[in-house]
């Protein structure tokens, strides 16, 4: 079983997104996919049309979960919305409190991938995703800001790796928005690779209108614009996650 974490402290930078739909790229592989929401926003919950009676508040606190199959293969923990904000001061309490989503978790069996959707902050509830999976995705937008929110996200790794020392997880950057009409996009993209190397996916994210339209309809890229040149992209990208696995 593979554990990703998608992380960066930059918004807008198609994290989301990303969880979504390379979670069902995965599941169309034939895969079997468990998409953990971490965000009290609920986007990807909110994307699929589902709410959970029990989500990862719960799973946190009680140990009670709801884990709902929304599409063939491919299943999703609901956040818990601002319950799980509230989770954070319940866990700040606890000894081990970095491990709890791990010690929740720790029977799970039957998923070859699990995703966890995280937000854009520093907090208990990033720390126990990031102690829990094996690596982190960070999706850089092809800007300034985002190449920031990058760098603090790799400064908590790196902070964490030190404070706990049986932490340990790699990490790989996916660059998105893409836009080949312009300088700075390719700009970006060549400081990445030349900075990063083999930690910069292959797979590059272009700027695509069908991915913002899709959660309108409760779908993603792949149901709502299949033949689009977002679809495109995240199924390379589908199949590049496949072959690092040994898929």
């Amino acid at each position: 079983m593979k554990k990703f974490a998608i992380m960066t402290l930059k918004g807008g930078t198609g994290k989301t997104t990303t969880a979504i739909t390379l979670g069902h790229g995965l599941s169309l592989s034939g895969k079997r996919v468990l998409v953990i929401d971490c965000d009290p926003q609920r986007n990807v919950a909110v994307t699929f049309g589902v709410e959970a009676k029990s989500g990862l508040a719960d799973l946190l606190t009680t140990g009670e979960v709801d884990i709902l199959e929304v599409r063939d293969n491919l299943f999703v923990i609901d956040s818990g919305g601002r319950k799980l904000a509230e989770v954070e001061l319940i866990l700040g309490r606890k000894d081990n409190r970095e491990n709890r989503l791990s010690e929740s978790l720790k029977y799970l069996r039957g998923c070859d991938f699990v995703l966890c959707d995280c937000p854009p902050s520093v907090n208990m509830i990033n720390i126990n995703a990031l102690a829990f999976c094996d690596e982190v995705i960070i999706p850089i937008a092809m800007d300034y800001l985002s190449q920031v929110g990058a760098e603090q996200t790799l400064e908590i790794i790196t902070e964490i790796q030190r404070l706990v020392s049986s932490y340990s997880v790699q990490f790989r950057i996916l660059p998105t928005f893409f836009d080949g009409r312009t300088k700075i996009s390719q700009m970006v993209l060549d400081r990445l690779r030349e900075r990063f190397g083999e930690q910069v996916f292959e797979t590059v994210i272009r700027i695509n209108t069908a991915i913002k339209e899709a959660p309108w309809n409760n779908k993603t890229i792949f149901e709502h614009s299949p033949l689009s040149r977002g679809a495109f992209d995240y199924y390379r990208l589908t199949e590049e996650v496949l072959v690092q696995g040994g898929e």
